[in-house]
């Protein structure tokens, strides 16, 4: 079996798992480097944009029509992965703006003391949620509705101090999120 692209190309459309895993390796500084940049945009999970992004490639391999010579497969395949991508971005999004309550942000009652203060918070919350785990953002959500640890605690049946470190955490990654990025 030879590995030059059209020929790999031509054996996936046929079926063949084996080419796609020598096209996957091939295109894997690619899909790498798409991945970082999304997750370090606040697209989502790395191990979720991970499968995207080979799913992306696959869908490219198997729908490229070779025949044609206006695009490479190269260019052709960035697209794909970088349009799932930006899907899977819209996606996770959308899944925290229902999170998250509309009626609170950063700023306002005492409930958000000590939460990182920002002209448009409600972008803010959109960004730091992207960082959270499930829990946190079960927290977060639950804190801003106006409830305090101890009620939390209850709510979701964990140790009050579970529920402190929990929001200890969100306001550093909201911290992480103010400060300019720093240059070595």
């Amino acid at each position: 079996m030879q590995d030059t692209p059209d020929t790999l190309l031509k054996e996936i459309q046929n079926g063949s798992d084996e080419s796609f895993s020598l096209l996957a390796k091939q295109y894997a500084p690619l899909v790498a480097g798409m991945v970082s940049s999304f997750h370090a945009s606040g697209g989502g999970a790395r191990d979720e944009l991970l499968q995207e992004a080979k799913s992306a490639l696959l869908k490219a391999a198997l729908t490229y029509d070779s025949s044609q010579k206006a695009v490479s497969f190269g260019l052709y395949a960035k697209i794909c992965i970088r349009n799932a991508l930006i899907s899977h971005r819209r996606k996770v999004l959308r899944r925290i703006r229902q999170d998250i309550p509309k009626e609170k942000s950063w700023k306002g009652s005492g409930a958000q003391r000590g939460m990182p203060r920002t002209e448009n918070g409600e972008q803010t919350i959109e960004r730091i949620a992207v960082l959270l785990s499930p829990y946190e953002r079960r927290v977060l959500r639950a804190y801003m509705s106006g409830k305090k640890a101890p009620e939390i605690a209850r709510e979701l049946g964990k140790d009050p101090k579970s529920v402190y470190n929990a929001l200890f955490r969100i306001r550093e990654k909201g911290k992480q999120l103010e400060q300019p990025e720093k240059k070595d």
